[in-house]
């Protein structure tokens, strides 16, 4: 009689073990399936963003944008870069360093702090007119064309037809400028 009870009892828990066992699984596909939901609303819900200037309709999200936003924020700045004078420069470079990528600060920073001060020393300030735009959506990158005039005091430059790519990141629903970097022509 005691064997059989013993026999009973480890069947008995067995059953139990493979019915807790069925329980764990159950919650846990449940936890993943409601952490999916959760993730996906919570990362990926539409925001109304308002950049400096607005051309043409766009839409972002948490997780991407579109080539209309990638376009107006590039133009933008490639505005704030490349149109200023000695008393505008802190200004307009100050608002473009608001956008710099974090892990890209300590290479841009340098660059727009020595910058500035050369416009402000030799007095020059320059004007861009945009042609041409080519946007490479998947990899964040803006190819910029246009028309230079530069400016030393009152002495007009010869304008000077100039690319340049306009490199950005977006995470998280912000977007932030990794690079403007001129494009060097073909010596022929």
């Amino acid at each position: 009689m005691l064997q059989k009870n013993k026999i009973d009892f480890i069947r008995i828990a067995k059953s139990l073990n493979t019915l807790l066992l069925i329980g764990f699984t159950i919650a846990m596909i449940s936890n993943t399936v409601l952490a999916s939901i959760v993730w996906k609303a919570y990362f990926n819900k539409s925001r109304t963003v308002v950049p400096p200037t607005i051309s043409a309709a766009f839409t972002v999200s948490d997780t991407s944008i579109d080539e209309p936003y990638l376009q107006q924020m590039a133009e933008y700045f490639a505005f704030l870069k490349l149109n200023v004078t000695p008393a505008s420069v802190d200004h307009q470079y100050k608002q473009l360093a608001t956008y710099i990528d974090e892990a890209d600060w300590h290479q841009m920073q340098p660059l727009l702090v020595e910058d500035a001060a050369m416009i402000k020393k030799q007095n020059i300030s320059s004007h861009f007119t945009i042609n041409e735009t080519q946007i490479a959506l998947d990899d964040r990158l803006v190819k910029i064309t246009g028309t230079l005039n530069k400016y030393v005091g009152k002495r007009a430059l010869e304008p000077e037809t100039i690319s340049y790519i306009i490199a950005m990141n977006y995470d998280h629903g912000q977007l932030s400028l990794k690079a403007i970097k001129k494009v060097q022509k073909d010596v022929k």
